[in-house]
């Protein structure tokens, strides 16, 4: 008679496992919405897909020259990562972008880590260009 517990444990650990697996499938196949490439956060969106397209040179075209930044430059790359806008602010020609970067790990139950990351623009013409220290690039700056 103590089979028929076990039996019942393996089918609901399948179960947990397959609907995890459904899971991270559905949430990987998301279409991510295309923003207006005038607004900031368009703008950042066009940066980070560059960067994640290893197209640093459209990447730069993105960054105010001020920063001093031009490929090749060094940037952290996270494998599978979403990126999802949280805010974007502005005042006259700044702008605030904030996003959430969702980070997926390795494993038989993918798991997610997120983080927050900031990014500062400047209006340039009818366009916006990032300034600061735009993650996940990494700028020499003469020191």
């Amino acid at each position: 008679m103590s089979a028929r517990p076990n039996t019942v444990l393996a089918v609901v650990a399948g179960l947990v496992v397959t609907l995890a697996v459904v899971a991270a499938v559905v949430s990987g196949a998301r279409e991510r919405p295309e923003l207006d490439p005038t607004t900031p956060e368009g703008t950042v969106q066009l940066f980070l897909t560059a960067i994640f397209d290893g197209d640093q040179d459209a990447a730069a075209d993105h960054l105010d020259p001020g920063l001093g930044c031009e490929p090749p430059f060094e940037a952290y790359l996270p494998p599978g990562a979403r990126v999802d806008v949280v805010s974007t602010s502005t005042e006259g020609d700044e702008a605030h972008v904030v996003v959430d970067v969702v980070e997926r790990t390795g494993g038989l139950v993918p798991d997610d880590w997120t983080h927050r990351q900031s990014y500062d623009l400047t209006a340039d013409g009818d366009g916006w260009l990032l300034t600061g220290d735009p993650w996940p690039v990494f700028c020499e700056k003469g020191w």
